[in-house]
């Protein structure tokens, strides 16, 4: 897998997770299908940008789901639906930590068990991608599986709205 260095960048179908970078120039961490992309923005830059891209702002699109659903944290947003590309945070979008995971290619999603105690597990998971990749991650399966089953929800609710 290939790594592209760029200024900007726009979320489309091939993008698997966006996460944040400690780097001073290079903010964001976008994995895609066949490369990795360092990007010179913060997540949510990249998200509100992409919303922006996708017909409507980012909290225009927060505020329907808000409406729709009724979900009050960690709200999925649904970037393009015409593309059918819909993303959730890992943690408050507010958070530096947060992380975005796009739901178009995610397969499952597995606990990770602390080496060396079996009995205990860490409160991270693993997404596994129908590619093949998988991505730890620094949320619990239990937290991954309700943002995904929300995001369904959403991306459902608005291809029929």
């Amino acid at each position: 897998m290939k790594d592209v260095y760029v200024e900007e960048y726009t979320v489309r179908y091939q993008s698997l997770a966006l996460l944040p970078h400690a780097d001073m120039v290079y903010q964001a961490k976008v994995v895609e299908l066949d490369r990795t992309v360092f990007v010179a923005q913060p997540c949510m830059k990249i998200i509100e940008e992409s919303c922006l891209n996708g017909g409507a702002s980012f909290n225009g699109r927060r505020d329907a789901v808000l409406f729709h659903t009724g979900f009050q944290k960690r709200v999925p947003v649904p970037l393009s639906i015409s593309h059918q590309i819909c993303a959730f945070p890992t943690h408050s979008p507010h958070i530096h930590d947060c992380a975005w995971i796009f739901t178009q290619h995610i397969k499952k999603v597995s606990d990770i068990e602390e080496k060396g105690n079996k009995a205990k597990k860490k409160a991270h998971a693993r997404v596994h991608f129908t590619s093949g990749q998988h991505l730890d991650i620094n949320a619990s399966k239990h937290v991954l599986d309700k943002q995904m089953t929300r995001a369904s929800h959403c991306m459902n609710l608005f291809t029929k709205l």
